[in-house]
C-alpha cells in the first residue's frame, strides 16, 4: 500500500508543476494591466512605472514566475491588490464556509441519489425506472442559478422558510442557524450532485446484477432485496467512489455561481468578486489552492479505492 502511495504522489508532482504554470500564465496573459487596478486610471506613467516595479511586474515572466513559486513553498501568495491583505489570510477566511457547504451538498446528493439510483436499477424498464431516469435528465439540465432563483423566490420570499441571502455560520456552533444559512446553496448543487450519483449507481448496479453471480444467488432463493442493497450495492458502491470523490473535490473548489446567486461567503465567490475587481494576485493564488485540493481530494479518492479494490493496487504498482 505505501509503495502504490508513493507511486501516486510521484505522479502528482509533475501535475502540479503544470497547473502552477498554467494558472500563472492564464492571469498574467489575459488583457489589462493589474498595475491600474493599485494606481487608479488617474495616475500618470511615472507613477505606474514606480508601482510596476514596487511589484516585479516589470521582470521577465519566467523571473516573476519562480518569484511567486518561491512565495509559495513559503506560504506566502502574495497580498490582494485591493484590499492590501495577505491572500492566504482571505483564502482562510473563506474556505471553512465553503467546506461546510461541500459536505452538506454531497449529503444531500447522497442521501436522494443513492436510493433513487438503486430503486431504478432494480425495476428497470419500469415507470419507476423512466420516472428515475427523468429526475436524474432534469436535474442535470437545469442550470444552478436557474434552480437558486426559484429556491429564492419560493422558500425565502414566498414562504420565508429561509434567508434570501445566505451567511457562514459554523454547524458546530449553531446547527439550527446553519443549517438554516446553508440549505438554500446546498440543497441547489445537492439536486444537481443527486442526479449524478443517481444516474451513476443505476449504471453500476444494472451491470452488477447481470453478472453470474448474482443471478447464481437469485437461483439459490436468496430474496431480491438482500441480492440488490447488500450484495450487488457493495460491489457497485466502487465505482460510485469515484464520481463522489469527483464531486466533492469540484465542489470543495467553490460554487462561483450558486454561491454568488445566494451571497454566501464561499472561496467560489471570493474568486468572482477578485475577478470583477482585476485583483489577480487574489484569482491566482486561490485558483492554486483550489486546484491542489482537487487533486488532493482525487488522490484520497484513488488511495480508497485502491484499498479497497487490491486488484487496481497491484495492476498500477507491478
Amino acid at each position: 500500500m505505501l509503495r502504490y502511495l508513493g507511486y501516486r504522489l510521484l505522479q502528482l508532482i509533475p501535475i502540479m508543476i503544470l497547473a502552477s504554470i498554467f494558472v500563472f500564465l492564464m492571469i498574467h496573459l489575459v488583457p489589462g494591466d493589474p498595475v491600474l487596478t493599485v494606481t487608479g486610471l488617474e495616475a500618470s506613467a511615472e507613477q505606474m512605472a514606480r508601482v510596476s516595479e514596487e511589484m516585479g511586474f516589470d521582470r521577465p515572466l519566467v523571473v516573476q514566475y519562480f518569484d511567486w513559486i518561491a512565495g509559495v513553498f513559503s506560504g506566502d501568495l502574495g497580498n490582494s491588490l485591493v484590499s492590501q491583505k495577505p491572500v492566504t489570510e482571505l483564502i482562510a477566511d473563506r474556505m471553512p464556509a465553503t467546506i461546510q457547504l461541500t459536505i452538506a451538498t454531497m449529503f444531500i446528493g447522497l442521501t436522494i441519489g443513492i436510493p433513487i439510483g438503486l430503486i431504478s436499477a432494480s425495476h428497470k424498464g419500469s415507470w419507476i425506472d423512466k420516472m428515475v431516469a427523468g429526475y436524474s435528465s432534469f436535474s442535470l439540465a437545469v442550470p444552478t442559478f436557474v434552480v437558486g432563483i426559484v429556491i429564492i423566490l419560493v422558500f425565502g420570499v414566498k414562504l420565508e422558510w429561509i434567508p434570501t441571502a445566505s451567511t457562514y455560520i459554523p454547524f458546530w456552533e449553531d446547527p439550527g442557524g446553519a443549517f438554516e444559512a446553508t440549505i438554500g446553496p446546498a440543497f441547489t448543487l445537492g439536486f444537481f450532485v443527486s442526479g449524478v450519483i443517481a444516474r451513476f449507481v443505476r449504471a453500476s448496479m444494472i451491470e452488477v446484477l447481470g453478472l453470474d453471480y448474482i443471478r447464481t444467488s437469485r437461483a439459490k432463493g436468496v430474496g431480491e432485496a438482500k441480492l440488490v442493497y447488500k450484495h450487488a450495492f457493495r460491489a457497485a458502491s466502487l465505482p460510485t467512489l469515484t464520481i463522489v470523490g469527483i464531486q466533492f473535490g469540484t465542489f470543495l473548489g467553490g460554487s462561483l455561481v450558486t454561491e454568488s446567486v445566494f451571497n454566501y461567503p464561499g472561496i467560489g465567490r471570493l474568486i468572482l468578486e477578485a475577478i470583477l475587481n482585476r485583483d489577480f494576485v487574489v484569482v491566482q493564488g486561490a485558483v492554486l489552492v483550489v486546484v491542489v485540493m482537487f487533486a488532493l481530494v482525487n488522490l484520497i479518492t484513488d488511495v480508497l479505492y485502491s484499498f479497497l479494490n487490491p486488484r487496481i493496487r497491484a495492476g498500477n504498482s507491478g
